[in-house]
């Protein structure tokens, strides 16, 4: 049965081609119904001798509708009308792009009401039941952005995708707020939209932060950028300036001084958490790594050589680390601690090297764990279970570990990301430069090769003969290596290796002495 029965017969048509249009949308179809439904029941009651969608005009008929919408009793909210109008919009413009005979313009950006005036913020966020059942802003690009979005999740992961949609939800509720006249995708320009929605999202309050904007910026900027390589968008809306300075983000290693009196506090202790942080700072390991270590993380690699296997971690990689003595000694441990938990965690984390009866539980101990150890440690910082990667990375430089051997060490993709670890002092550059200092006056150069003792008493005969040759490719040998020409070089060791023949051939004649 058609959803717009209840009208008049002489609206049949009318009804049938709104119908069918609602059906096929996908989005927002009851903001799309309950517009259409409003129209037709005003044209049922002011004017019944209209039977065709050609027949509708502006006037009297879109502009009586408006007149009907403002007079409504209670009143109709601003915002409450200019979602029935974009909704109605966005009707006539597709059966006119189907083909309906339909007159231009008859809903003009003048008949949109003022935007409303924004909510305050609540003081509570909402529970995600009530944000999963919200209604998205009724934008006629939604749909656009919604199918672009879908085609990129294919190869995206699905954190990813929903940053997409929340920034391409924001932006298109923002282009509805301020810009309701907007029909096309290509009628979006650079100034006033996207300038003013830069604008906007920088009068937020509370503020964003300009890591956040950075963010939005990047997300958009991609879904814009695909839209411009498809032709329906001009390229360059957002531009390399529109992006705010990221904050400084400064190494989070612990003082020395801290961190020995930490880990001598960690050991004191010697319980089942506190292992499992002593093994986060011996190996530089994410505490989500260490929570998902298998009981057989520690592997072979050589004769009396040990690593331990980082399962699949935050990057999607696993590695091993090399350990020494007291790293076994810590896994040893851990699993003498594990064999005394209760029957119900062991069950729950069969295989896994820390027990535990879920793995925020455990997250949430450990970082108690921590921060109980600090405070009787005497540690001025209130830590978190990440620091102690960053100090693990900060003590590898400073024993001599190169940068791409710390990147492996850390699983890091680029040095980039390694360099944000690392904390360099002004005790790390003064013992840097003064063994450069030292490195410098002991530069390689070409050693002076000694002539022989006896070269300068050289006798007439055969032995002499031989002495005098010999010295005489000894000289030759001293001047080829500071030569720096190839080919000279080349003609210089072929000159030797002829007198290298002489002195034997006249070693046939007279052989040298033992």
């Amino acid at each position: 049965m058609n959803r717009f029965s209840h009208s008049a017969s002489s609206h049949q048509a009318i009804e049938e081609v709104f119908d069918a249009r609602v059906r096929a949308l996908t989005a927002n179809r009851q903001n799309y119904s309950a517009a259409a439904h409003r129209f037709l029941s005003y044209l049922q009651t002011e004017f019944p001798q209209v039977r065709q969608l050609s027949e509708v005009r502006r006037d009297p008929h879109l502009l009586g509708w408006l007149r009907c919408l403002g007079e409504e009793d209670p009143p109709l909210s601003n915002k409450t009308r200019q979602t029935y109008l974009i909704s109605f919009r966005r009707l006539l413009d597709d059966l006119a792009a189907q083909g309906h005979s339909l007159p231009s313009e008859l809903i003009l950006p003048e008949d949109f009401p003022p935007c409303p005036e924004p909510y305050p913020r609540p003081t509570r966020p909402r529970p995600k039941r009530w944000v999963a059942r919200s209604n998205r802003p009724c934008s006629p690009f939604q749909e656009i952005f919604d199918a672009h979005i879908q085609t990129l999740a294919t190869t995206l992961r699905p954190n990813t995708t929903g940053q997409y949609r929340r920034v391409a939800h924001r932006f298109l509720a923002y282009l509805q707020t301020e810009f309701p006249q907007l029909r096309q995708l290509s009628e979006v320009c650079r100034d006033p939209h996207l300038l003013g929605w830069l604008r906007h999202l920088s009068q937020q309050d509370p503020l964003l932060s300009n890591g956040a904007r950075w963010r939005y910026l990047l997300c958009l900027r991609r879904l814009l950028d695909d839209f411009a390589s498809e032709g329906q968008l001009p390229p360059g809306l957002i531009r390399p300036e529109d992006f705010p300075p990221l904050p400084q983000y400064l190494p989070r290693a612990l003082p020395p001084e801290e961190d020995q009196r930490l880990q001598q506090e960690l050991r004191r202790t010697d319980d089942l958490l506190s292992n499992a942080l002593l093994l986060t700072r011996a190996t530089g390991i994410r505490i989500g790594e260490c929570v998902h270590l298998a009981q057989d993380c520690l592997r072979s690699v050589g004769d009396h050589q040990w690593a331990l296997h980082v399962p699949l971690g935050k990057l999607y990689t696993e590695r091993l680390v090399p350990v020494d003595d007291d790293v076994q000694q810590m896994v040893a441990r851990i699993l003498e601690l594990r064999a005394l938990a209760p029957s119900s965690r062991l069950k729950k984390s069969a295989g896994l090297l820390l027990p535990r009866s879920s793995n925020s539980r455990l997250y949430e101990n450990l970082r108690r764990a921590l921060l109980a150890a600090a405070e009787r440690a005497g540690c001025t910082h209130r830590l978190t279970c990440h620091q102690l990667r960053h100090t693990y990375a900060t003590e590898m430089l400073r024993l001599g570990v190169s940068l791409p051997a710390l990147m492996k060490l850390l699983g890091h993709k680029t040095i980039n990301m390694t360099m944000r670890y690392l904390q360099v002092t002004q005790q790390d550059l003064q013992r840097e430069y003064h063994l450069a200092r030292q490195n410098a006056a002991q530069r390689h150069l070409v050693p002076e090769l000694p002539l022989p003792a006896k070269s300068l008493s050289i006798s007439a005969d055969l032995p002499g003969i031989r002495q005098s040759l010999a010295a005489t490719r000894h000289l030759v040998e001293m001047y080829r290596r500071q030569v720096t020409d190839e080919k000279s070089r080349r003609k210089l060791q072929r000159l030797g290796r002829r007198l290298l023949r002489l002195v034997s051939e006249l070693d046939q004649f007279y052989p040298p002495a033992n």
